[in-house]
């Protein structure tokens, strides 16, 4: 008995192929649940994108859209809190609401921002809102469609 526990351990003198790639299945099996699991609680923990921010990307996007597909395209802030991004035709891009206490003010010059075909803004002017931290003010210079946000 002894010389045939002594015969097995001759011939095992390592893993095999197929045992390698079993524990290496296994080792990414639970490092993607765990990498899964950290970057899903890195999504929730995250903090909700500022007004103005999401706001430039959203002039910044329907400028892209008019620019790519060269057509019309608008945001129009409504009195109803909310505002709607559209292009030619009125068929509409997004809609996104107001944060809670930011309201279009009643100085603004503009009650929309509108692009050409070739990015070019249709009007200049200021959008002012107000938020519960101050004023915020969009200005959109014409020519090239330049926008900034002043607070």
């Amino acid at each position: 008995m002894a010389l045939s526990v002594l015969r097995t351990l001759n011939w095992s003198r390592g893993f095999t192929f197929t045992e390698m790639l079993l524990v290496l299945a296994v080792a990414m099996a639970v490092t993607g649940v765990g990498y899964a699991a950290s970057s899903s609680k890195a999504l929730h923990d995250k903090e909700p994108i500022p007004f103005e921010v999401q706001l430039k990307h959203d002039i910044q996007a329907i400028q892209l859209h008019a620019v790519a597909h060269g057509e019309y395209t608008k945001i129009v802030f409504p009195p109803d809190g909310t505002y709607v991004a559209s292009k030619a035709g009125s068929s509409v891009l997004f809609t996104r609401r107001l944060p809670e206490g930011v309201s279009l003010s009643d100085y603004s010059t503009l009650k929309q921002v509108e692009f050409t075909g070739i990015g070019s803004a249709r009007a200049f002017g200021t959008l002012n809102f107000q938020t519960p931290e101050g004023s915020t003010k969009v200005i959109v210079n014409i020519g090239k469609g330049r926008v900034t946000i002043d607070r």
